[in-house]
């Protein structure tokens, strides 16, 4: 069976992108699932998350096919496996071609792969189209939900808005102020949205800072919640599209009418 594909995508960074993947990876790793997660994001925070050994070689030499993806994998003691990123991403782009025939190799060996992304549009286009199912992590301020919305539209732009498995809604900190209560509330009940835990607590920044530590059993569970929501939530694509609607500066019943 082909290993499905998961790309957690957004067109800003500092919306919690890299520690959703890392939460996802871990909940299926300790889901008994063989995962490998590969970072395209060129500031290489997931790869060193997740990097426990000398790293060999980059995802941008596997790109280019001057090593094969099993000569660029590390390991994590979760049972991960992982292909770190490299600084040339900021300029090199993989496409859907590149991507595909990466995937391929690995179909035979691993359940799931994870793709965390570079927030630039044109990075964007070929992971999310080979991704199986797409999570978009957002926080509740105006811009960042600008661009979820502008992540969702490029999504319609290449036909892959029903592979959408929702808006994460990251680094919820409490008590919330009425209007991000309401934001918050307006976004999960359209069906779009879940809320999930503080990521930037202290056990998820011991959890991810390369040294080793593991999520404890609260965080692993929570990670386990999130990675149940991508696996089965449906997105009405009414709401998507109203949401894209959002970041054009449209009303939806005007967006509809075009």
């Amino acid at each position: 069976m082909p290993a499905e594909i998961i790309t957690i995508a957004s067109l800003k960074g500092g919306v919690g992108k890299t520690t959703s993947s890392y939460a996802l990876a871990a909940a299926a790793a300790d889901g008994g699932l063989r995962v490998i997660a590969i970072d395209l994001d060129p500031t290489g925070g997931l790869s060193n998350a997740l990097e426990k050994a000398k790293r060999t070689a980059t995802i941008a030499d596997v790109l280019h096919e001057r090593v094969s993806i099993q000569d660029a994998l590390m390991d994590h003691p979760l049972g991960i496996k992982a292909v770190a990123s490299h600084r040339s991403l900021n300029e090199d782009n993989p496409t859907e071609e590149q991507l595909r025939r990466i995937v391929g190799g690995l179909s035979d060996d691993f359940d799931l792969v994870l793709l965390d992304t570079h927030p630039h549009e044109p990075s964007l286009l070929g992971p999310m189209a080979v991704a199986d199912r797409i999570v978009i992590p957002t926080a509740l301020d105006i811009l960042s939900l600008r661009a979820a919305a502008l992540t969702v539209g490029l999504a319609q732009q290449l036909e892959v808005l029903e592979r959408i498995r929702g808006i994460i809604v990251t680094n919820v900190k409490r008590p919330m102020s009425r209007i991000t209560e309401s934001l918050l509330n307006g976004l999960s009940l359209s069906g779009l949205a879940f809320d999930t835990v503080l990521w930037y607590s202290p056990g998820w920044i011991l959890a991810t800072s390369g040294r080793g530590e593991l999520p404890d059993q609260d965080l692993l569970a929570q990670s386990k919640m999130l990675l149940r929501e991508v696996a089965v939530r449906p997105v009405p694509e009414e709401a998507l599209r109203q949401f894209i609607s959002m970041a054009q500066g449209r009303r939806p019943r005007e967006a509809a009418t075009r």
